[in-house]
């Protein structure tokens, strides 16, 4: 028994750290613009390479190519504010 807590502890921390974040497909984001800006945004700030940035970069980019004109100006922003983070680097 005094074994058991421990190993219930550090499995609970080590999920914790790892950021069960639900995993998204590209579809998914091509669905969702805001959701899609809002987590390509973030993978922006953080530097995160994950699967989940790659599928929401890709649906920003269609979103920028494409949608009404709200959208795509929106995602045109968030790319050129990114080129301009890029170039000062």
């Amino acid at each position: 028994m005094k074994r058991i807590f421990p190993v219930i502890i550090s499995t609970t921390f080590i999920l914790a750290i790892t950021g069960c974040k639900e995993e998204r497909s590209e579809s998914w984001y091509k669905q969702h613009p805001d959701e899609t800006y809002n987590t390509y945004s973030k993978c922006l700030e953080d530097g995160e390479a994950s699967k989940n940035c790659e599928f929401a970069m890709r649906a920003a980019l269609m979103f920028s190519h494409s949608g009404s004109p709200e959208v795509k100006e929106k995602f045109i922003k968030l790319f050129e504010q990114k080129e301009k983070v890029l170039r000062e680097k």
